[in-house]
């Protein structure tokens, strides 16, 4: 499945733009990423699909060459012994001799020396079969490693110029990234400074319609409320102002793990080193894209000598854990027991630990609970949008 450009709030000291910054300058740029966009996805896909079989191919090629060595042992083995068959033959010691004695007396022995044949026969043919099946063996699988060797460089070749494509396109992005989430933070700058407004104008009203004392010459006095009963009475203001209206409600602060141009599909259960599943999303950005905290939370622990993560990063939110692998580094001030507030950013894109030099990206788990990885997918679609 295809996504498109995480566009996130950036935060509000972004808000200056706005007034330089047209709409036409951001349905323009909006434009452009929508264009951009479809290429990226294209280009995701297919990095997926080659970093897949790079992994298989690595994965053959690492049994073959194992498949190959023991091979070769058992070759050398079946040569040893049709070598020692060949020596018994010459120097007497095996079927030659054996024929002339059996086969040259007479009738009564002769049975006995055609069963020494077939025997001896027999066990000749085998050690040469087994001796030709194995080398059959050793050529079909070199050749067959020296395939996946080829196929191995060709989708390595294809891996770095997809990834340089998709890199150019995401350097490319960035500026109408910008352009777009700093007209979208202004906006909402706008909409809560409106909603603000709103409800301290609502508050205002509701005070105003309190009822005031009524002034006499001898002084302030309640109003007397029998006198004035009339039939609009059901209209008339309550004497003490009501609480003031409730704060719009706010969801759970969130914020795209990757802050900036990215692309990703669904790779959850894809094949990885070693003959694992994936467990985790690749979200694929330009090498030094600011990578975020997802929710408010604390950050467990950082990590950077991991030789299948690389340079890592934990935190825990809202009861669950979530994984952060790859990185090119760690922001300034994070490191374990650190806060976090969702959008703040922790770390950056880079290739670190087992992953491929060309292509760049952001591992990310989810562990609801702290416990097992789930496909952590319908997450970031659901903030990266």
């Amino acid at each position: 499945m295809r996504r498109v450009l995480a566009v996130i709030l950036i935060t509000l000291l972004a808000a200056p733009a706005y007034a330089q910054v047209t709409r036409q300058d951001v349905e323009e740029a909006e434009e452009r990423m929508r264009e951009a966009q479809a290429r990226a996805d294209e280009l995701a896909q297919q990095l997926e699909d080659a970093y897949v079989r790079q992994v298989q191919l690595d994965d053959e090629i690492h049994n073959l060459t194992a498949a190959r060595e023991r091979t070769q042992i058992r070759l050398e083995t079946a040569e040893a012994a049709v070598e020692d068959l060949a020596v018994e033959m010459y120097m007497g010691a095996s079927s030659s001799v054996s024929l002339v004695v059996l086969l040259g007396g007479d009738n009564e022995r002769a049975p006995a020396g055609l069963e020494y044949v077939r025997r001896v026969t027999g066990i000749e043919e085998s050690a040469i079969g087994n001796f030709k099946a194995t080398k059959a063996e050793l050529e079909r699988q070199t050749n067959r490693l020296d395939e996946a060797r080829v196929e191995h460089q060709a989708v390595t070749d294809e891996l770095t110029a997809l990834s340089a494509e998709a890199q150019d396109i995401f350097l490319s992005a960035a500026d109408d990234y910008e352009t777009v989430a700093a007209r979208r933070a202004a906006e909402e700058a706008e909409r809560r400074r409106r909603e603000e407004e709103a409800r301290q104008a609502a508050l205002a009203a509701a005070t105003s319609t309190t009822a005031p004392p009524t002034t006499t010459a001898a002084g302030t006095s309640p109003p007397d409320t029998a006198a004035e009963a009339s039939e609009d009475d059901a209209d008339s203001p309550p004497e003490t102002a009501p609480p003031p209206p409730p704060p719009p409600p706010s969801g759970l602060a969130q914020a795209c793990p990757v802050q900036g141009p990215v692309s990703f599909v669904d790779s959850w259960g894809a094949s990885r080193s070693g003959g694992r599943g994936h467990q985790g999303v690749d979200m694929m950005a330009a090498r030094g894209t600011p990578v975020a905290a997802i929710y408010d939370g604390t950050i467990s622990r950082t990590g950077s000598g991991s030789s299948l993560g690389g340079i890592t990063i934990w935190m825990h939110a809202n009861g669950d854990s979530f994984y952060y692998a790859h990185l090119d580094g760690i922001a300034a001030g994070i490191s374990g027991g650190t806060p976090v507030s969702a959008g703040q950013i922790i770390g950056y894109v880079g290739s670190t630990g087992n992953a491929s030099a060309a292509y760049p990206h952001l591992h990310f788990e989810y562990h609801p609970g702290g416990g097992a990885a789930v496909n952590p997918y319908p997450l970031v679609k659901g903030i990266c949008g």
